[in-house]
């Protein structure tokens, strides 16, 4: 199964696919659609995590946790790779695209995650 990771290359970007995945049934979303919004979901809030999204305390926002229910839908269905379920690179670009001061390492591992996953341009 490949992965279609999108990860933004800003929080303007991440804004622009979240309200995308806002304006319809997620259910009907064609998948890489789904992932723009998802990844959206992991960059723009890197502490949530997707196990436990319905648990009181989770931290989910309300709002959001549809799009958790729709991941796990997807994973039950076999529609999305672990990978896909847990965007690790869009979350930690999230938190690096938000430091003021990045080491060498963190900039070259942003660098690679932009070439091998990065969004269309931003709006």
């Amino acid at each position: 199964m490949s992965t279609n990771i999108v990860v933004p290359n800003t929080l303007h970007g991440a804004g622009c696919e979240l309200r995308s995945g806002f304006s319809a049934q997620l259910e009907q979303l064609p998948k890489t659609d789904f992932l723009r919004a998802w990844c959206a979901v992991a960059y723009l809030f890197p502490g949530l995590h997707p196990e436990g999204y319905e648990v009181a305390g989770s931290g989910w926002p309300r709002v959001l946790k549809r799009f958790a229910a729709e991941a796990w839908r997807r994973v039950d269905a076999v529609e999305l790779a672990d990978e896909e379920l847990y965007p690790c690179d869009a979350q930690w670009s999230g938190l690096y695209d938000r430091m003021d001061k990045h080491t060498e390492q963190e900039t070259a591992r942003r660098f690679q995650i932009a070439a091998k996953h990065g969004a269309r341009a931003d709006g």
